[in-house]
């Protein structure tokens, strides 16, 4: 069989968790073949179409092609089949494409997936997202999981995105930023909480010298912020702050239902209600605001002892976002890259925090982890629900640096 997609062997820098990785086929208990949308690349939608062995007979019949795709490797997309919404090339829990054609076949979604590539400075960064069960496993259980190492990947190089200057910063200056933005998160003598809004702080900061184009000051800024940090400056302003637990269980728990609790995975749908169940929620879904305050109140106090056993949960979480999403060069401007970090956050912690809601032992690790997987799978996949948490939060006056404090201190 000829090679369709031809790679090539390079060497990447990546966290060590996604050296380990490796697809666990059928054993994943929500696989990545259904669910979705799924794109096919010009190249491998006309090899299906020439195929004509009986077992690609389902795939062609649901594979359509795009009017004006955005790029070749949109070119079409596979209409999903059944109640699970599965792709009509999972056949026996195996993919057809693989077993009759190899992997070489498969579309560049299927291929990368749940990998992104990327290139900085010469530097090839491979990086997973933990909408994969066994990725978010590996992210968040092991506490060596962010030693960051480089090994060889086989890559498809229409596959690699390469980093260009953002808000008139060049990528060597950007790769400083993330590097403390990375480093600030990974600061365990400070609470989370803390390091978050200082995150904050800084990306607000950032986003004024571009708007006055003063990007050449920004190692200054940086220096300045480390030594504020290590001197205790900026923590003795934090301290006095009050959590509010009303607004955080409100705030997030309406993002949590503007997205709906359908679901098409059994897994998904038996998460979702576990936590509804544990949010105080009725056969319907619906929740008094009393009950939704009290059970993530409830659920917020038996949090660290749930985290005991991988207290860097948590961390593991926001330092793959800033890894993989390129956190703060990600969004309009860095802080709003940063808001888009926080509504994801503060969002998980609620459903984190309900799942400890319960009588009796905590939640496992691997609950968290499958909550993390669960919350991953079902609002970082969706452009526009990632919109419309931002429009909301801009609209309500939550984005304020000033209010944000209040989300974030526990």
């Amino acid at each position: 069989m000829p090679i369709l997609h031809r790679t090539q062997s390079v060497s990447a820098l990546m966290p060590r968790f996604v050296e380990r990785f490796r697809c666990i086929g059928p054993s994943c208990e929500d696989t990545c073949c259904s669910g979705w949308t799924i794109f096919i690349d010009k190249k491998s939608y006309k090899a299906y179409r020439a195929e004509d062995n009986p077992a690609f007979e389902q795939l062609n019949a649901n594979m359509l092609r795009r009017d004006n795709p955005a790029n070749t490797g949109e070119y079409a997309m596979i209409k999903t089949i059944g109640a699970q919404k599965q792709c009509p090339a999972l056949q026996d829990s195996m993919c057809a494409v693989q077993a009759h054609l190899g992997e070489s076949y498969l579309s560049h979604t299927c291929h990368t997936y749940p990998r992104t590539n990327r290139s900085l400075l010469g530097q090839v960064e491979q990086s997973i997202t933990l909408s994969c069960p066994e990725a978010a496993r590996l992210a968040l259980l092991a506490e060596d999981a962010f030693d960051f190492v480089e090994a060889p990947v086989q890559l498809r190089l229409p596959m690699l995105s390469p980093v260009n200057q953002a808000f008139g910063i060049a990528p060597e200056l950007m790769s400083e930023v993330r590097m403390f933005c990375m480093n600030l998160m990974r600061t365990r003598e400070l609470p989370l909480w803390q390091r978050l809004a200082l995150l904050g702080t800084f990306c607000e900061t950032l986003t004024q010298l571009c708007s006055a184009n003063e990007q050449a000051n920004i190692p200054t800024m940086i220096d300045d912020f480390v030594r504020l940090i290590e001197n205790g400056e900026l923590m003795a302003v934090l301290e006095p702050i009050q959590p509010d637990h009303t607004s955080q269980a409100m705030v997030f728990a309406t993002l949590w239902a503007e997205k709906g609790f359908e679901a098409t995975s059994p897994f998904q749908q038996a998460m979702m209600r576990k936590i509804a169940s544990r949010f105080g929620a009725n056969a319907h879904g619906e929740v008094s605001a009393e009950a939704l305050v009290g059970a993530y109140r409830r659920g917020l106090a038996r949090l660290d002892e749930a985290l005991l056993p991988t207290p860097w949960l948590l961390e593991n979480y926001v330092v793959n976002e800033i890894y993989s999403q390129f956190v703060p060069f990600n969004g309009k401007s860095p802080y709003d890259g940063y808001l888009q970090l926080i509504s994801r956050f503060g969002l998980l912690r609620m459903l984190l925090a309900v799942q400890c809601n319960t009588e009796g032992d905590p939640p496992s690790s691997a609950t968290l982890a499958s909550t993390v997987n669960l919350h991953c799978r079902r609002f970082q996949h969706d452009p526009s629900y990632a919109t419309r948490v931002r429009e909301a939060l801009y609209d309500s006056g939550w984005a304020e640096m000033s209010r944000l404090y209040k989300l974030l201190r526990t």
